[in-house]
């Protein structure tokens, strides 16, 4: 693994270095910055997925051919990243199914404030966490904990922070 990603280093130090040596290294920096400030910029606004600017925004630099197809793709390779995507498969089926809701909102009841609604979330969430992994913990939760957050009349970016404390709670006992 380690090679394959010094062999992509090597090859685009290479490639950087021969493209200085040309006219075009230029466009290249100009157009790369032009790119990177719209990616900011949509995902600041948030109109559109994340994961769409960031796709949009290799798929741009690839067909300029900036990055090369192979170290465009080398990303995707990464078991780390493979992981997490399924998770997020598994949690959009668990959120889609409302498996858990019922669960959920039994176990955390309907608090009468938002620190009670934080206490009563990170709970159970530190104890599952110190169990299981943590990020697939965290990755079903948040839209059950979204859901569960209307439903009780607090603001759910309330908590999710709370949520990924009690996550870290857990790694320390």
């Amino acid at each position: 693994m380690t090679t394959s990603f010094e062999h992509i280093l090597s090859s685009s130090q290479d490639r950087f270095l021969e493209s200085s040596e040309r006219k075009g290294s230029l466009w290249q920096i100009i157009y790369t910055s032009i790119v990177l400030f719209i990616m900011f910029v949509a995902l600041i606004s948030d109109r559109v997925g994340a994961d769409m600017v960031m796709v949009s925004a290799l798929t741009l630099l690839m067909a300029s051919e900036i990055i090369s197809i192979e170290e465009g793709v080398a990303g995707f390779a990464n078991e780390g990243l493979l992981t997490v995507l399924v998770l997020f498969v598994v949690a959009a089926g668990i959120s889609h199914t409302g498996a858990l809701d019922w669960y959920m909102g039994k176990l955390l009841g309907r608090p009468k404030n938002g620190a009670s609604a934080q206490l009563r979330l990170m709970i159970p969430i530190a104890i599952v966490s110190a169990f299981l992994n943590n990020t697939p913990v965290v990755a079903v939760m948040i839209p059950i904990v979204q859901r569960w957050g209307k439903n009780v009349g607090v603001n759910p970016q309330q908590l999710l922070i709370p949520l990924s404390f009690a996550r870290y709670v857990s790694e320390g006992v």
